[in-house]
């Protein structure tokens, strides 16, 4: 599903991609190489007053920023960290992401010891007044010898959301039915204090189911979140709940937990 809102998004007529003066500038910073042999590098981005861009779980109205490695050379995984976002609220509608000036950590493990080579093309959406398709090429060799970014880079690998029980989060657990279009999940969890207008945001791990946007229920200290699961991939679904994600956002925190048991 998120393929498919990316693809109108892309090919509204008369629409023209954005430029980097339009919303801001997004570059590449070279990072460092890690102990275990990985690259760490990250993109940094610095967004004009009234501009916002877009996390990997956008709300309705919004998409995830796409990540094509095509042409890229010696890379064996990719591993984008998210810091936590912020929830915007226009006219009603609850979008999730980024404003200001923010940076994306990314990992690279190569598939053999030695440089890599980078060829990514970033699609991703920027919103002001409107919204519009953005679209940046990124091409960088890797190699350990220049160092950039050390600071911004571990800064936000910082600002992740917390695990669960760090920072609050108790009794989560998940109830999930069939439906005649995919699966109901709803999460339930109980917090250490009463969060002021908490948004839950549930997610797979996988890029061909989509989940709708969450309906929460507020009792107290106690919260149920519940939003619909359809699968656009080829076969039947086998839900594994190690693969369901539940993000609690409130007061300008974030608290995470992988997987949901019964």
């Amino acid at each position: 599903m998120f393929k498919l809102l990316t693809f109108l998004f892309l090919t509204l007529p008369g629409l023209v991609l954005a430029q980097d003066t339009d919303f801001g500038s997004v570059r590449l910073l070279n990072g460092w190489r890690t102990a275990d042999g990985d690259y760490q590098f990250g993109l940094a981005f610095d967004l004009n007053p009234g501009w916002k861009t877009y996390w990997r779980a956008p709300g309705s109205g919004g998409i995830p920023p796409r990540f094509d490695w095509t042409g890229s050379r010696n890379i064996g995984a990719v591993e984008v960290t998210w810091p936590a976002p912020h929830v915007f609220d226009t006219a009603g509608i609850n979008t999730i992401g980024y404003k200001g000036s923010f940076v994306l950590p990314i990992r690279i493990t190569p598939e053999q010891d030695g440089a890599v080579r980078v060829a990514l093309n970033l699609e991703f959406g920027v919103c002001s007044t409107i919204c519009i398709p953005a679209e940046k090429l990124f091409l960088a060799r890797l190699d350990g010898d220049r160092i950039e970014g050390q600071a911004a880079i571990a800064q936000a690998l910082q600002a992740v959301p917390e695990p669960a029980r760090r920072a609050g989060l108790r009794d989560i657990s998940c109830a999930i039915e069939p439906t005649d279009s995919g699966f109901r999940i709803t999460a339930s969890l109980r917090t250490r204090q009463r969060l002021q207008d908490p948004v839950v945001v549930i997610e797979y791990n996988d890029p061909d189911v989509w989940i709708s946007e969450s309906v929460m229920t507020l009792q107290g200290r106690s919260i149920s979140a519940q939003a619909d699961l359809r699968n656009y991939g080829a076969g039947p679904l086998l839900l594994n709940r190690d693969d369901l994600r539940v993000t609690v956002l409130a007061d300008g925190t974030a608290a995470e937990s992988n997987g949901c048991p019964g």
